[in-house]
């Protein structure tokens, strides 16, 4: 009877022992759940607000400066570089120009295009010979580089792009530009007239 109350008090002591770690077991998880919901994180941000982005600009003006050999004379860009009339066959017209850049960024500058916008009457563009050339100094005798040769209709432009030695200071080229009424024009070109003729010179960032 002894040998059995000690083996019942064994075994309840051990159900308490593990009874106990039980609920110490369960205790301590709670604790550590309530901790990791509970527990704050610091946080120190740095910003920088003070940003800005401004594009760069490709500028050209043109500027008339000796037109067919008189006084020099000065444009704007838009006005008319030529205005002849009562042209017979073999008769020239010649403008020498500048052309600014006034961009601040690096471009590339091409005589882009030539077209005539209004009035082509009895393809008289076609009888219109044209030579452009470019020249570094204002008497357009200096550094010559073809850029253009054909017809109003058909310019043939071949021009390598010049570009500013410093963007964002003004540098220029001077264009020459000849209109030759050809020669063998035939009678049907009598009385008519190329209107809107535009020259276009076009900048592009590179």
């Amino acid at each position: 009877m002894v040998e059995r109350n000690r083996e019942r008090i064994e075994m309840t002591s051990a159900s308490r022992l593990r009874a106990a770690a039980v609920v110490f077991s369960g205790f301590l998880i709670a604790i550590l759940m309530v901790m990791g919901v509970s527990r704050a994180l610091f946080t120190n941000p740095t910003s920088n607000d003070a940003n800005a982005f401004t594009s760069g600009n490709v500028v050209l003006v043109n500027e008339d400066a000796l037109t067919d050999g008189g006084s020099p004379t000065f444009d704007e860009t838009g006005s008319a570089l030529f205005t002849f009339t009562a042209m017979a066959p073999g008769d020239t017209s010649t403008v020498c120009f500048e052309v600014i850049y006034e961009g601040s960024l690096d471009a590339d500058i091409v005589l882009d295009s030539v077209t005539i916008s209004l009035l082509n009457e009895n393809s008289i563009g076609d009888e219109l010979n044209l030579t452009v050339d470019r020249y570094t100094d204002s008497g357009c005798s200096l550094g010559i580089a073809a850029v253009a040769s054909g017809t109003l209709s058909t310019p043939g432009i071949t021009e390598t792009a010049w570009q500013p030695a410093v963007p964002g200071t003004d540098e220029s080229r001077w264009y020459e530009i000849t209109v030759t009424l050809d020669s063998a024009a035939p009678n049907t070109v009598q009385d008519s007239s190329a209107t809107g003729v535009e020259f276009e010179w076009l900048a592009t960032n590179n």
